[in-house]
């Protein structure tokens, strides 16, 4: 009768609990391993499951189950916001000014949280189960830390699984690849030191805007002969030549998106200050890159007399699926209810989840928004139902 149409089925209480955890984490973002109320929500429910807790980095959670097992299944969600405003007007807006979730870590944590309390209810297992909430995955850090505490070993983790949100998939798909599937990353800083002088007599001093722009058209080129590199422009436009390349594990980049030069329309510059960053899938590719970048410096500075230099951040490895995890979680994958999507090219973002790989078996997961507006956008936002996916997938490979 009539109690039917009241009680809520487990489909809608599920929903209800990952929309009240995302809301409620959505309005307090917090900044890399500083995440005090954040980290008290997560407590608030985790202290009352039958699990182990570890605390790490700061403000990171590890939630160990226990089912006698010899080992153990990991599962990893990132808890930091960034330093953005919220342009979003909606009722559970970020309550911290400059703060926002706008990497979807919000999402992350409530389907790891949701996913907890289900774990608590499932007393039979042939593994154990640790859930990582992991601060400082958009500073730097947070997971290579949790690495090295040594709590894989501690625990015996076997295999390791995590998700992202990703805003040009279909709402509520879920898609991965076997191998490579999101790239090492680091930041590259060049400078060029020339001399100053009258813009009416610019002999008299060294141009340091002219040499970097030689350079960075030089480094190009050089790239665009590099099997793999992604192109600058559109097909037919620019004077770049590339090899070509039908392999997507051997696609690279580089990129300059800023530089500083000189001081006034009528002087000779004389510096030059260039960020940029670089993509590659694994290391000799990485090597290869830098190679470029280093011998172009190295002959601009002989060629124009000027001093140069040049460093790069360590960045994060690539983020590599275990090819036989991946085979064997593969009919996991075709059953999901709200779809599955082999990727057929990695991505080009880079995620510190990768550290994890170098532990134990892994494999990353994107799960599509259907929105399209960009991670780090000040107006990212997703409609909640589609966190029932990652929550499907987490159940299904827990008691697969």
């Amino acid at each position: 009768g009539t109690s039917d149409t009241i009680t809520m089925n487990d489909h809608e209480k599920d929903l209800e609990k990952l929309k009240t955890h995302r809301r409620h984490l959505h309005q307090i973002p917090e900044i890399d391993r500083d995440l005090p109320e954040t980290k008290a929500y997560l407590l608030s429910f985790l202290e009352q499951l039958d699990c182990e807790l570890t605390f790490l980095c700061g403000s990171g959670i590890c939630a160990w189950f226990d089912r006698g097992a010899a080992d153990t299944f990991a599962f990893r969600s990132d808890m930091d916001g960034l330093p953005v405003t919220e342009a979003n007007t909606c009722d559970y807006v970020s309550t911290h000014p400059g703060k926002m979730h706008a990497c979807g870590h919000d999402g992350h944590m409530a389907m790891l949280l949701s996913f907890s309390e289900y774990i608590d209810t499932v007393k039979e297992l042939d593994h154990n189960v640790l859930l990582i909430f992991q601060p400082a995955e958009e500073t730097l850090g947070g997971a290579e830390e949790i690495c090295k505490s040594g709590i894989f070993t501690k625990y015996n983790v076997s295999q390791v699984f995590g998700i992202h949100l990703w805003p040009f998939l279909p709402k509520g798909v879920i898609s991965s690849r076997p191998g490579a599937f999101m790239p090492k990353s680091a930041e590259i800083n060049v400078d060029i030191n020339g001399k100053a002088a009258h813009g009416t007599a610019p002999y008299e001093g060294l141009d340091a805007l002219y040499i970097t722009a030689d350079y960075v058209k030089r480094t190009y080129a050089d790239h665009a002969n590099m099997f793999g590199a992604i192109h600058r422009f559109k097909d037919g436009v620019g004077d770049l030549t590339y090899a070509p390349c039908d392999i997507p594990e051997e696609r690279t980049l580089i990129h300059f998106g800023k530089m500083e030069s000189g001081y006034a329309r009528n002087i000779v510059s004389d510096y030059s200050h260039l960020l940029g960053t670089v993509r590659a899938y694994d290391e000799d590719h990485f090597q290869k890159i830098i190679g470029i970048l280093t011998k172009n410096l190295e002959e601009i500075e002989k060629e124009y007399h000027c001093t140069t230099g040049f460093s790069h951040s360590d960045g994060y490895p690539p983020v590599i699926n275990d090819k036989v995890l991946y085979d064997e979680i593969r009919p996991v994958l075709e059953s999901l209810e709200g779809g599955y999507e082999e990727m057929p090219l990695p991505l080009m973002i880079s995620e510190d989840f990768s550290f994890y790989g170098q532990y134990a078996p892994a494999v990353f997961f994107v799960l599509g928004t259907g929105t399209g507006i960009p991670l780090h956008s000040t107006s990212f936002d997703f409609e909640e139902d589609l966190l029932l996916s990652g929550f499907a997938l987490y159940k299904a490979l827990l008691t697969r």
